[in-house]
């Protein structure tokens, strides 16, 4: 049997907004603004990059060792969405932290797509990481 438990219900006349009180109880916020509007998790360690997972990311390719780039399926709003990425593990499963990735200086991102480099440096050298993670978060369109 289902159960919903709440103190109160008002229906929206937006659509899509859903505004929730924060932990402490002193503000609200619109729900959809904290939560991740793509991610990936992928592979490169065999040269050619695999995705594990992904969410709103219509494509990887490989750009070259140790750079990747990313390809949200639906557009953002505007250009101040924020990303977040991170690689670990050459070759192996290692999660030493001794890697590290970041957003490249190909950066791309604009209103009608959200396309970025993701780059992947270790031991002075770009590295096909095991375990690469990259998220976004902001508005979509």
């Amino acid at each position: 049997m289902s159960e919903i438990i709440t103190d109160k219900l008002t229906g929206k006349t937006a659509a899509g907004n859903v505004t929730i009180t924060s932990e402490g109880g002193a503000v609200t916020m619109q729900l959809q603004q904290g939560l991740a509007k793509h991610f990936i998790n992928f592979d490169a360690s065999s040269g050619t990059p695999t995705s594990q997972d992904s969410f709103n990311v219509s494509s990887l390719t490989d750009s070259a060792t140790g750079k990747f780039g990313i390809n949200v399926n639906n557009n953002y709003s505007n250009v101040t969405y924020s990303l977040a990425g991170y690689a670990c593990g050459v070759n192996s499963n290692s999660f030493s932290g001794s890697e590290s990735l970041g957003l490249g200086t190909n950066l791309v991102i604009t209103t009608t797509s959200g396309t970025y480099e993701l780059l992947s440096y270790a031991a002075s050298a770009y590295q096909d990481s095991k375990h690469c993670d990259t998220q976004g978060f902001g508005d979509l369109a």
